[in-house]
């Protein structure tokens, strides 16, 4: 999971990680959805947590531990502090021989972690002790998603729709919002603006225009992430920004581009610097598919071909330390549905996408012709390979599309977009195996009723240890594109 940073709570110095990666020469390859091959037969070894250089976790939560010779039989997990040792049990779904995922206990029979502290973590199987590597843990933060109350904050310069925005973790208790592209309703822009974010979800008072380093191209609908030491291989200290995709000309269509460009973020200002094409591009020209970075990989999931047609390819990179990004592979385990304007997002050792749309569109920013679904399917993903799909027995309330997904500590907000019914907003929680439980509609929405709006969580927990979520821009069905930032003040 993301290292999610209090104001009033002192860094924590972890070890660091550096991982060798090779970039490959090719677009794509093909890669088995089957556990990637590692010998029982040596001893157990742990390469990494997470995928990160510097993993954090608070205290419950799920971590994932990458490595080989688990022997997931026999295998048991330890966490130590001090003359403080807790043992845990990996969940019997998702563990595997390279990758075991366990909840971080609070400590001991006896005695409680110090929190906010640091832990060392090790596997045991079959009499066998690995080396240890250190976890940087935080207070469990008790909040109620469904009691989530919002309001707005500072306008974006321009009204946006089709934008993409991600937050990124600053310098001591800094944080930072980078927004890229977007329509505003008559042409896409290669607008980048960035601003400060505040412990309590505020963005400051004036937003800064990248002038120098726009992206190289007009861009709308596209994908964008974030990857930082705790979610990546990246050093400590360094920051890098992600587009993937989109749809460069305003009005042309569902013609897309396979363009992926790559920018730091200077971590003590929030400076964003040079894009650089990268070679790696995506496998095919896509508009508006699900993506994320999840462990140190980035997922491509779905999308709009040039023919207007929805894709079921999965596309995964793993990304390198410097910033670059590996060779994209297709998974050999599509999606169960043709998709486009789904939302995407990993917890413990899976990947998860939500609704989306079905029909082929020639419009994307069309509010008719939709065939929005209200499903949710999983998916366990182990260093880039994405095993079989399956579906939540639990789907939304409302089938959406062009809408918007909130993960923060195992509790969902799903919301906005074009949808079926009334209900704005709708949450839930993650039950003990890290899978969807029943869905429950939010009785404090933000009415803002918009659709194509961009959205992350604040890498800065609140003064009272809750997360914030934000919301910005997007179009009224109406067809009013919104500049208005929304975010959420309770918990």
């Amino acid at each position: 999971m993301r290292m999610y940073r209090h104001s009033r709570t002192a860094k924590v110095l972890v070890w660091a990680i550096v991982i060798a990666l090779e970039a490959g020469a090719l677009a794509c390859v093909k890669k088995k959805s089957a556990e990637p091959a590692s010998s029982t037969s040596g001893s157990p070894a742990i390469s990494n947590i997470n995928g990160a250089t510097s993993p954090t976790s608070a205290v419950g939560q799920f971590i994932e531990i990458n490595g080989s010779n688990f022997q997931t039989s026999s295998a048991t997990v330890n966490f130590t502090q001090g003359s403080i040792v807790a043992t845990a049990t990996p969940i019997s779904g998702q563990a595997a021989d390279s990758s075991l995922v366990v909840a971080v206990p609070s400590g001991d029979s006896s005695s409680q972690f110090s929190v906010p502290g640091t832990v060392t973590v090790t596997v045991e199987s079959n009499g066998v002790t690995t080396g240890g590597i250190s976890l940087a843990i935080t207070a469990a933060p008790s909040f109620d998603i469904g009691a989530t109350t919002w309001t707005t904050t500072n306008p974006l310069p321009v009204a946006l729709t089709g934008l993409r925005a991600v937050g990124v973790p600053g310098a001591g208790n800094s944080a930072y919002v980078v927004v890229s592209g977007g329509s505003t309703g008559s042409l896409n822009t290669s607008e980048v603006y960035t601003n400060t974010l505040a412990s309590d979800g505020t963005v400051g008072s004036s937003w800064t225009t990248i002038t120098d380093d726009q992206l190289p191209e007009a861009i709308a609908f596209h994908g964008m992430v974030e990857a930082d030491d705790s979610n990546s291989p990246a050093p400590a200290g360094t920051s890098y920004i992600y587009v993937f995709g989109g749809q460069p000309i305003f009005g042309s269509g569902p013609t897309g581009t396979s363009n992926v460009y790559m920018a730091s973020v200077d971590t003590s200002n929030g400076t964003v610097g040079s894009w650089t094409l990268l070679s790696n591009s995506l496998p095919q020209p896509l508009v508006a598919p699900a993506v994320t970075l999840f462990h140190g990989w980035i997922y491509v999931v779905g999308g709009l071909l040039s023919t207007g047609s929805p894709s079921t390819a999965v596309y995964t990179a793993q990304v390198n330390s410097n910033g670059t990004l590996g060779t994209w592979v297709t998974s050999d385990s599509p999606y169960p549905l043709a998709i486009s304007f789904a939302t995407s997002f990993g917890y413990g050792g899976m990947l998860f996408v939500l609704n989306g749309n079905t029909a082929s569109a020639s419009d994307p920013n069309a509010v008719t012709g939709l065939t929005a679904t209200g499903s949710v399917y999983y998916a366990r993903v182990i260093a880039g390979s994405v095993q079989a799909w399956s579906e939540s027995s639990d789907a939304t309330l409302a089938a959406r599309v062009k809408h918007n997904t909130w993960n923060a500590f195992g509790q969902l907000l799903n919301g906005e977009g074009i949808y079926s019914g009334s209900l704005e907003f709708e949450w839930t929680t993650l039950n003990s195996a890290g899978l969807p439980g029943g869905w429950t509609g939010l009785t404090n929405p933000p009415r803002a009723y918009i659709y194509n709006a961009a959205s992350f969580v604040s890498p800065l927990l609140s003064p009272s240890g809750t997360p914030r979520f934000l919301l910005l821009g997007g179009e009224t069905v109406a067809g009013a594109v919104s500049d208005v930032v929304y975010y959420n003040n309770a918990p």
